[in-house]
């Protein structure tokens, strides 16, 4: 473009002065008119040339923007391809993680479904295991029912009773007496009644005053030591075996090895289950027991809910048989104390306690196997035990400040009748030949029907308010029957109630009375 405006240029000079030439001259004003045409025309070439470099300059900022525009979509391009390839990958992981979670929980079921079927095969066994040993106990029924009785309380033992469960009808009354370490064999005939589902409830009574009761005594020939009641190791009164060899009579020796030898074959079929059952028991707790963090400090709270006075209570250690606490300035009813034991390092997860509570009636609590623990617990009258536990364990240790706002609430509630009155109903089965109330505080008869009541029979007994009834009041009520059988109820209120006095063998449990609404 340059080059074509210059030579333009060239040519209009080269032909203004061919021009002149040939003309010979020109007038000022061709002159002047030529030279006004080569300015017109350098002008012309400048602002085409000026143009020509905007426009080069444009295309060269267009050509910039394009690089760039086509740069930012290729960098906006690889963005979006790493962002596909991530999501990708989270997408895969995520679907792995799905997988792998869906496997666990299908081998959690088949794990579950694998012991539970174990558990229903281990009852099925068992379930069979006693069911056999039951048909080979009713194959070898005796003809006659043979009992070795050998004491070994460490006193003289005054009475020795069966009772049939069926009947309810005692089978054996022996009050001859069995001195300590002796031994004695008491026999019960057979008749047309006896069958495999026949028992006993065995009791025996000691000098010191110890009864003790086994309700499901079979009708089978074996050897009995009796065992005093600091011996039990659980809630049996006796042991199904003979004392160590010399504790017998020369005359008991055949009929101890008769009867040990049945005894023995029979308690290996009725065991094997119990025997697998109580290994597995025992793992279980020793596992359980490796996990146990010991506190710092066992601190028990004791609630006394026994309706009466605990006038002692107190702590054994069952390793070392020394007294860890003796509280003996004893709890009021309703209220609560606090006792604590530090940790030393004899103390482990085996540590155990002894627990004994005696009330002002007289009943005597124990309990073996208290932990070295931090728990409330809440010692309970013998009548309103649930088992043969005398106590009971709360969730939270009550404090000694919440149990006497409880007590004090509760006694502002209670109200006295003008008079208590009861209605007994005789529902033992035969005539009751006394019904006798005691005052437990002042220890005085106030009720005393000696004329007994018929079976079945209803009677009233009344006992008129006076200055020194209190809410705290209450009474031993105790009736014999005519068999002999004499029951005992020691926290009867001051109240209108009806009673039903039941008989030895229809007792659910310690009380030999059923309140009626």
């Amino acid at each position: 473009m340059k080059n074509r405006i210059v030579a333009a240029v060239l040519a209009v000079m080269v032909a203004g002065a061919l021009t002149a030439c040939s003309s010979g001259s020109k007038t000022e004003s061709t002159t002047q008119t030529t030279a006004q045409a080569t300015t017109q025309a350098a002008k012309e070439t400048q602002a085409k040339t000026t143009e020509a470099k905007a426009t080069e300059a444009k295309t060269t900022e267009a050509k910039a923007t394009e690089a760039k525009t086509t740069e930012a979509k290729e960098t906006e391009a690889k963005a979006t391809e790493a962002k596909t390839t991530e999501a990708k990958a989270t997408e895969a992981k995520t679907t792995e993680a799905k997988e792998t979670e869906a496997k666990t929980t299908e081998a959690k079921t088949t794990e579950a479904k694998t012991t539970e079927a174990k558990a229903a095969e281990a009852k099925t066994t068992e379930a069979a295991a006693t069911e056999a040993a039951e048909t080979e106990a009713e194959k070898k029924l005796p003809e006659e029912a043979q009992y070795t009785i050998y004491n070994q309380t460490g006193e003289k033992v005054t009475e020795i009773k069966f009772t049939r469960n069926d009947t309810g009808k005692v089978a054996l009354d022996e009050k001859s007496g069995l001195a300590d370490g002796a031994s004695t064999v008491l026999k019960i005939k057979k008749d047309s009644t006896v069958t495999d589902k026949t028992s006993f409830t065995f009791s025996f009574t000691t000098e010191g005053g110890y009864t003790a009761e086994y309700k499901t005594l079979g009708f089978e020939v074996a050897p009995m030591t009796l065992i005093a009641e600091d011996a039990k190791s659980g809630a049996t009164p006796f042991k199904f075996e003979a004392p160590a060899e010399g504790a017998s009579t020369e005359a008991e020796k055949a009929t101890e090895a008769e009867a040990t030898e049945k005894v023995t074959e029979k308690a290996t079929e009725a065991k094997a289950t119990e025997k697998v059952t109580e290994k597995t028991t025992e793992a279980a707790t020793e596992a359980e027991e490796e996990k146990k963090v010991l506190p710092d400090k066992a601190e028990y709270t004791f609630n006394n809910k026994t309706g009466e006075q605990v006038t002692e209570i107190k702590l054994v250690d069952n390793t070392s048989k020394k007294v860890v606490e003796d509280l003996k300035d004893g709890l009021e009813d309703g209220k609560s104390v606090k006792v604590s034991i530090k940790k030393d390092s004899s103390i482990t997860d085996k540590t155990s306690y002894t627990l004994t509570f005696t009330t002002k009636s007289g009943y005597k609590a124990e309990y073996k196997t208290l932990g070295f623990e931090v728990a409330g617990i809440n010692l309970i009258a013998e009548d309103a035990k649930s088992g043969a536990t005398p106590i009971e364990f709360v969730p939270e240790a009550e404090t000694e400040a919440e149990t006497e706002a409880a007590t004090e609430a509760e006694e502002e509630k209670k109200e006295l009748p003008d008079k208590a009155e009861y209605t007994f109903n005789n529902a033992t089965g035969e005539k009751v030949t006394e019904i006798k109330l005691v005052d437990n505080t002042s220890k005085k008869v106030v009720e005393d029907l000696k004329d007994g009541l018929e079976d079945g029979k209803t009677v009233k007994v009344s006992i008129d308010k006076d200055s020194s009834i209190t809410d705290k009041t209450s009474y031993t009520l105790t009736f014999t029957t005519k068999s002999g059988y004499k029951a005992e109820y020691k926290t009867l209120g001051f109240e209108v109630a009806t009673i039903k006095l039941i008989s030895e063998d229809a007792k659910s449990g310690a009380t030999p009375i059923e309140f009626e609404k």
